[in-house]
């Protein structure tokens, strides 16, 4: 008996086809999972800060003094996690405070505009934050809350 043995041109390159669609779609699902855990991680870190802030606060009624961007400012270290950086694999964080007693700000920086896109749907409407290019503000308003 005789017959066709292996595949012809035309059923290996459908099949690399679909294969080629598949990874494309699963990749980009990668990219959308990864920016959901990512922002995950900023708004976790955003917190930290803030109450890291609001404690430096209710111990001195002033805000820690502006750090470089990446920088962690040393009046902040002792209240926040052991280990602690303003510098991740995807994004920087930088205080901005001024010594003042109305607000400071966190600000986050980052090359993927998809990961600036997810982090402000996640933070929403109930933490005060603004998004410029590449940068989100995250605003850090007094105890009192007043100006």
């Amino acid at each position: 008996m005789t017959g066709r043995r292996g595949f012809s041109f035309i059923e290996l390159l459908v099949a690399l086809i679909v294969f080629g669609i598949l990874a494309g779609i699963s990749l980009l699902r990668y990219k959308d999972l990864r920016n959901h855990a990512v922002s995950a991680a900023v708004a976790s870190d955003l917190n930290g800060i803030r109450l890291a802030a609001y404690n430096h606060w209710a111990d001195r009624e002033s805000w820690p003094a502006d750090a470089a961007p990446g920088v962690v400012p040393p009046e902040l270290v002792p209240y926040l996690p052991q280990g602690f950086t303003f510098t991740r694999p995807t994004y920087t964080l930088d205080w901005e405070g001024g010594g003042g007693a109305v607000q400071a700000g966190v600000v986050v920086t980052t090359a993927d505009p998809g990961l600036m896109v997810v982090l402000a749907r996640r933070l929403g409407g109930n933490t005060p934050f603004f998004v410029l290019g590449a940068t989100l503000t995250y605003v850090i308003v007094g105890p009192t809350g007043t100006s």
